[in-house]
């Protein structure tokens, strides 16, 4: 057959399977666009069609069909990766799986991963394993309340080890369970959210945070293992001793020379600063 007449009938069989795929009973408007699923079957009839065909000199006709559209998806899910992995710390993003940049080395370096920038799997536990320490849900996705114990965790020193992961969680969960009862009022004997003294304080605090002390000051003190300020981390206990040397007061160090504490009547619970130089600090 000429070549002529083979490509005269490559067109015929093309139109032939276009037309297959037109709606029956309904023609389509003059303007109207055909859409991409109809013109796709027409793609593939041409690119089999053209399978085996040969023209002048042997050279085989070949339809090119598209690119592949997946490269086109990554493309685009890397570029909103890296938009999110690169926003400012401040904004607190919404950081996740594969996402890649600045900020996600912040959270690497925070967590003690190793900072290559790209949130795989080692960055997904570490962030799964840090809320689960600080009693968020363990999704293993930087959401705004991950980022808030985060840094609170940061500013307080409760990350990189020191005081270790167990400690680190439980002074974490004393330091909330202590800011949650602010304006809680005092009360003699009071270990209840009706009313606190100092000592029914920290033990409610405490009891809240996994650990249970003693009723009074005093037998907290003898019940903590005592540490120097320097040692002491937020979340510690810190006693206030009067000039012979027995515990009047205890409070929850708050770091930076404050603590949490319920003081007296008509001061309800508060963070304030340590106001005496006679104080000694315990660990439960």
């Amino acid at each position: 057959m000429p070549v002529t007449a083979r490509r005269t009938a490559l067109l015929r069989a093309v139109k032939s399977s276009e037309s297959s795929t037109r709606p029956m009973g309904r023609t389509v408007g003059k303007h109207r666009k055909t859409s991409k699923t109809a013109a796709t079957p027409g793609r593939a009839a041409a690119a089999v069609l053209s399978v085996g065909l040969a023209v002048s000199g042997g050279a085989a006709l070949s339809v090119v069909t598209p690119a592949d559209t997946a490269h086109a998806g990554t493309s685009k899910t890397t570029s909103a990766a890296w938009a999110r992995g690169n926003k400012p710390i401040a904004t607190k993003p919404l950081l996740r799986y594969a996402d890649a940049g600045s900020a996600v080395r912040y959270v690497q370096r925070s967590l003690d991963v190793p900072a290559g920038g790209w949130y795989g799997s080692a960055t997904r536990t570490a962030v799964a394993n840090f809320q689960r320490r600080v009693g968020l849900p363990r999704t293993g996705t930087m959401t705004v309340n991950t980022w808030r114990s985060l840094f609170y965790a940061a500013s307080h020193g409760l990350l990189h080890g020191g005081t270790g992961k167990a400690t680190g969680s439980f002074h974490t969960k004393v330091l909330r369970e202590a800011a949650k009862l602010k304006g809680t009022p005092y009360r003699y004997g009071g270990t209840t959210t009706r009313g606190f003294d100092c000592s029914g304080y920290t033990g409610y605090v405490y009891k809240k945070a996994g650990k249970k002390l003693p009723r009074t000051s005093r037998q907290q003190y003898a019940a903590t293992k005592h540490l120097s300020r320097k040692a002491a981390k937020p979340g510690d206990l810190v006693f206030f001793k009067s000039g012979g040397g027995s515990v009047y007061h205890v409070g929850i160090y708050a770091g930076g020379n404050m603590l949490w504490h319920s003081s007296r009547p008509g001061r309800p619970v508060a963070k304030a600063k340590i106001w005496s130089s006679n104080v000694a600090f315990g660990r439960a």
